[in-house]
């Protein structure tokens, strides 16, 4: 999952032994039992997709930093979701949660110069065409 030089996409199952139910404005940490570990030339941003949960809650990631037998190396992702509807949200063991793209860092280095190229578009501005 972390050799690859595009994101990778995961989807992120609530590892869970009981349904939990979840009122309005009540908040809950599902687990995922997703652990990983990043390597230097990955960020540890994500980006979550909503779509297995009505549009009507909201998804924070919660990286759980307590000591378990995988923390030395590991650390599991976890989702805190919140109710802002007025209907009560039902998550079952192993309902899919949400879609998570990992993307690798991608590092720049500039270069400084007193002259710029000369551009096909032009002297006029930016997006020029030249005409």
């Amino acid at each position: 999952m972390y050799t690859k030089s595009y994101p990778s996409t995961s989807i992120l199952k609530a590892n869970i032994q009981d349904s939990i139910s979840i009122f309005f404005l009540e908040r809950k940490l599902i687990s995922t039992g997703f652990y990983f570990n990043f390597y230097k030339n990955f960020k540890k941003d994500f980006f979550i997709k909503k779509k297995f949960i009505d549009p009507v809650t909201i998804c924070i990631i919660h990286i759980l930093n307590k000591k378990k037998k995988y923390s030395q190396y590991y650390k599991e992702l976890k989702i805190i979701i919140i109710n802002i509807s007025l209907k009560k949200i039902l998550i079952q063991p192993n309902d899919k949660i949400a879609i998570i793209n990992i993307y690798p860092e991608i590092k720049i280095k500039w270069k400084k110069c007193f002259i710029l190229n000369k551009s096909k578009r032009g002297y006029n501005s930016f997006g020029s065409t030249g005409i």
